[in-house]
């Protein structure tokens, strides 16, 4: 059996197949019947269709098989959500924000609803980021 690759080395996801391993990270172990009930309760989308997104997802190395005494087989996300999403978002930030970090909070900051709540919160992040910082 071949060694498994880093998270960092797994193949990028299509837009379809994030929306799928939304559902998966959310169901946790799965069947592929459970994943389109899940998607097809909010999208139409041919079974067919889930069932070759999953398939791909397997073979790029974001969902396994888990062993089970069931007639058919479970699922479940091989790749932790943040893992994920940490790379899509410096992915973004790359191609939409020309790698700019400042533009893209900005651009939330400026476009998104964010409650006082959030607000206070990202204000401690900063403040905990600068103060680190200042002790390196």
């Amino acid at each position: 059996m071949g060694k498994k690759p880093k998270h960092t080395e797994l193949p990028e996801l299509s837009g379809l197949e994030r929306e799928v391993m939304n559902i998966v990270w959310n169901l946790g172990e799965c069947t592929s019947a459970d994943v389109i009930a899940a998607y097809t309760k909010d999208r139409p989308l041919a079974k067919t269709t889930i069932r070759t997104v999953l398939a791909n997802l397997r073979k790029k190395g974001y969902v396994e098989v888990v062993p089970s005494v069931d007639r058919g087989y479970r699922l479940r996300a091989s790749v932790p959500r943040t893992a994920v999403a940490g790379r899509t978002l410096r992915a973004l930030v790359q191609t939409l924000f020309n790698g700019s970090p400042r533009h893209a909070i900005s651009h939330l900051i400026r476009e998104e609803a964010i409650g006082q709540d959030d607000l206070d919160e990202i204000q401690r992040m900063i403040e905990a980021r600068r103060s680190r910082k200042g002790t390196s």
